[in-house]
C-alpha cells in the first residue's frame, strides 16, 4: 500500500516536472536573463557594435541624475500625468451618467470607445494633418470667433506637450470609460431603489453607492495610468520625433541606443524607469492596503 502510494506520488511530481519544464526555461531565456543582462549593460559604456565593453560603475546613473538634459524628459512625462488623471474624471463623470438611461446612450457610449479602435499610427497621422497649419483646428477656431488662439500647436514649444498631451487624453478616455461602466452596471440595482424609498438624490447615489464599489477598479485604473504614463511613446515619437522638448524617457531611450549608440547609458535610463514603476506600484498597494485596513 504504501509502495503505491509512494510510487503514485512520483508520477505525478514527473507530470508536474514535464508541465513545468518548458515554460521556466523559456521564462528564464526571454524574460529573467534579458533583465540580468540590461542591469549589466547600465553598468557599462558601450555603442552595441564593438565586443568589448567598459565598466563605468554607477557613472552612467550619476549623469542621468546630474544632467538637466535628462531631468526635463521626466518634466515631459508629467504633461501625460496630468492628462491622465482629467481623463480619469472625465471618464468617471460620462461613465456615471451613461450608466442610466440618457438620451443617445449608445451613441456616445461608442463615441468614448471609438478610439481604442483606431491604431497609433493613425491617430498620429489624423492629428498631424489635424493640427497643421491653416488646417481643420484653425478653421474650426476662425469659425468659433477663437483666431487670437490660432498657432503653431505642434511646432511652437511652449504649446506641443499640451497638444499631445490633449491627444493622449482623447485616444485613452475610452478605456476608463469602459472600466467604470462595467464596474456601475455590476452594482446590484436593489441599492439604487432602497435608495429611492429614503429620498437619496443623485449625488447621494454617487456618494454613497457607486462610488464604494467601484474603488477596486479605480485603483487598477491608477495603476494602468501610471505605468501609461512613465511608457509614452508613440505619440511623440511619430508625431514629433521626439524634437521640440517632446522626448519623454521611453523616446530618449530609444534614442540614446540607436541613434547615439550609447546602449550602456540607454539601460541605466531603462532600469531607472523600471524603478520608478515598482515603487510607484508599491507605493499605490501601500495606500489601499492601509485604506482596507481601516475599513475593516
Amino acid at each position: 500500500m504504501l509502495n503505491n502510494i509512494s510510487l503514485q506520488g512520483k508520477r505525478e511530481r514527473r507530470v508536474i516536472f514535464c508541465f513545468l519544464f518548458f515554460p521556466v526555461v523559456l521564462l528564464c531565456l526571454f524574460g529573467i536573463w534579458p533583465i540580468v543582462n540590461l542591469i549589466y549593460l547600465s553598468f557599462t559604456s558601450w555603442n552595441g557594435i564593438s565586443e568589448s565593453k567598459e565598466w563605468v560603475g554607477f557613472a552612467n546613473y550619476f549623469k542621468i541624475l546630474q544632467d538637466p538634459t535628462y531631468l526635463t524628459i521626466f518634466k515631459t512625462n508629467l504633461y501625460y500625468l496630468v492628462s491622465g488623471l482629467l481623463q480619469m474624471v472625465v471618464a468617471m463623470y460620462f461613465a456615471i451618467i451613461l450608466s442610466f438611461k440618457t438620451w443617445g446612450q449608445s451613441f456616445f457610449r461608442a463615441s468614448f470607445i471609438l478610439p481604442l479602435l483606431i491604431s497609433g499610427v493613425a491617430i498620429s497621422m489624423m492629428f498631424r494633418l489635424f493640427f497643421t497649419g491653416e488646417g481643420a483646428f484653425d478653421q474650426l477656431l476662425t469659425f468659433l470667433g477663437l483666431e487670437k488662439f490660432i498657432g503653431m500647436w505642434l511646432g511652437d514649444p511652449e504649446r506641443v506637450n499640451y497638444t499631445l498631451a490633449g491627444i493622449s487624453l482623447w485616444r485613452n478616455i475610452g478605456r476608463s470609460f469602459l472600466l467604470y461602466l462595467g464596474a456601475i452596471q455590476s452594482i446590484d440595482p436593489a441599492y439604487y431603489k432602497v435608495a429611492e424609498m429614503e429620498g437619496a438624490t443623485f449625488w447621494h447615489k454617487v456618494r454613497y453607492i457607486i462610488l464604494p464599489n467601484i474603488t477596486t477598479v479605480l485603483t487598477l485604473d491608477f495603476i494602468l495610468l501610471t505605468i501609461g504614463v512613465v511608457s509614452v511613446f508613440e505619440m511623440p515619437f511619430i508625431l514629433m520625433n521626439g524634437s521640440n522638448g517632446t522626448a519623454t524617457v521611453l523616446v530618449k531611450t530609444m534614442k540614446l541606443a540607436f541613434d547615439n549608440k550609447k546602449f550602456g547609458m540607454a539601460a541605466s535610463l531603462s532600469v531607472l524607469l523600471t524603478l520608478v514603476i515598482a515603487l510607484l506600484t508599491i507605493i499605490q498597494r501601500y495606500v489601499v492596503i492601509k485604506r482596507e485596513r481601516r475599513q475593516l
